[in-house]
């Protein structure tokens, strides 16, 4: 009975997977590149509802260009065509955005982290006037004084480290003189007093690529991915009740290899999240939580490598239920996905690889699974940076 359980659930995975791949995911525009307006290279999405209507929002820094930008979700019914997008700040070498409310008003913020030439982490000031943050001429735009020219900042981590009610940033860095580093808000009523964050230098890095907060059990922990280096691999940042707030970090993972992007889920039934992990050039790698999470991770169950002929080398890698049979699926996207190869493809438990995208695009980048057009499936969300493809999502032809 077990053996004609096991091959039934088997074939129903198997269906489901084959009709999800031989189907077509088709690509909409969010924001598209502009030589107009001097906007090429965008590179991250984050997500956030910023303006309270239920929605997932998202900004994006234009690396190449001169744009911070985020785009308001118009809804099912409109989610196809190009979103209202609004320019809160033009700066150059932007490595990464995300939204948070820095000084208490109740409306989101936009943080920028800068490399180049820039290697500066700047904060757009929102409106206090929820109805005028599609305004681009309402939000001011300041460098945190500590930063300036001082790292190439990879990477923005929102968080209240000391627990004090505010918002404080945990900042990435990458190249010589690479850096963790928590830069401590002062406090809602200072918060835009720029020269009152304080800096605080936490350890050496190769190049952060990620940086996710996992909470379980009342405790806290960063689990971030540091792509070269001496110590390079997948790391448990412990976060403390009281000073110095931080433990020390542990590799529970992939040293010595280049993690790129990497995602928490739960991928068995212990309850515990997981971190897969996007490898440099064709890996996928699952590390399962053991019980005492700051040892190394169970590494049992890696992905078959990424296809070389077929496909570009990973770059991200997210986990959800892509074709419906409540078992996870792992969403991947590439750099260097030239020629006919594709830059954006999905996995099953099986390790068959199917493509997303069609051959147009280079240089993918994050990516958030989330079901846009409200049919019950999941759609993906990410952006591309070398062809103009801009912010893009793909959707699922499962319904």
């Amino acid at each position: 009975m077990k053996t004609v359980t096991v091959t039934l659930i088997f074939l129903i995975i198997l269906a489901a997977a084959n009709t999800l791949s031989a189907a077509d995911w088709e690509r909409h525009t969010i924001d598209p590149a502009s030589g107009i307006d001097h906007r090429s290279g965008a590179d991250g999405i984050r997500p956030a509802d910023i303006n309270g209507d239920g929605l997932i929002d998202f900004v994006t820094g234009w690396e190449q260009g001169n744009a911070i930008r985020f785009c308001l979700n118009p809804g099912p019914e409109k989610v196809k065509e190009p979103w209202e997008a609004t320019t809160v700040a033009k700066v150059t070498s932007a490595e990464d955005a995300v939204f948070a409310d820095l000084d208490g008003d109740g409306v989101l913020d936009v943080i920028t982290a800068t490399e180049g030439k820039r290697r500066t982490v700047f904060v757009s000031w929102a409106p206090n006037e929820q109805e005028r943050i599609t305004d681009s001429t309402a939000w001011k735009t300041s460098a945190f004084p500590e930063t300036k020219n001082k790292q190439w900042w990879m990477y923005t981590l929102p968080l209240d480290v000391d627990l004090d009610g505010d918002i404080d940033l945990l900042l990435g860095s990458k190249s010589s003189g690479a850096s963790l580093t928590w830069l401590e808000n002062p406090g809602h009523k200072r918060a835009r007093t720029l020269t009152a964050w304080e800096t605080h230098r936490l350890f050496d890095v190769g190049w952060i690529m990620s940086l996710r907060l996992l909470e379980e059990n009342g405790k806290r922990n960063v689990v971030f991915s540091d792509r070269k280096g001496l110590h390079s691999g997948v790391f448990l940042l412990p976060l403390l009740q009281e000073e110095p707030w931080f433990g020390k970090p542990v590799c529970i993972g992939a040293p010595n290899e280049e993690v790129m992007f990497l995602d928490l889920a739960y991928l068995d039934d212990d309850e515990k999240l997981d971190v897969v992990a996007a490898i440099r050039p064709r890996g996928i790698k699952i590390l399962y939580q053991p019980d005492k999470p700051l040892s190394l991770w169970e590494d049992t169950a890696d992905l078959d490598p990424i296809p070389e002929g077929k496909f570009g080398e990973a770059k991200a890698v997210r986990v959800g239920d892509l074709d419906g049979d409540a078992i996870p699926d792992f969403a991947i996207t590439c750099e260097h996905a030239d020629g006919k190869k594709r830059g954006v493809l999905w996995s099953n438990v099986f390790s068959e690889y199917f493509p997303i995208s069609n051959e147009r695009g280079v240089k993918f980048d994050r990516i958030e699974l989330i079901d846009l057009d409200a049919d019950g499936d999941l759609d993906l969300v990410t952006c591309e940076e070398k062809t103009g493809l801009g912010v893009i999502w793909f959707e699922n032809p499962l319904h």
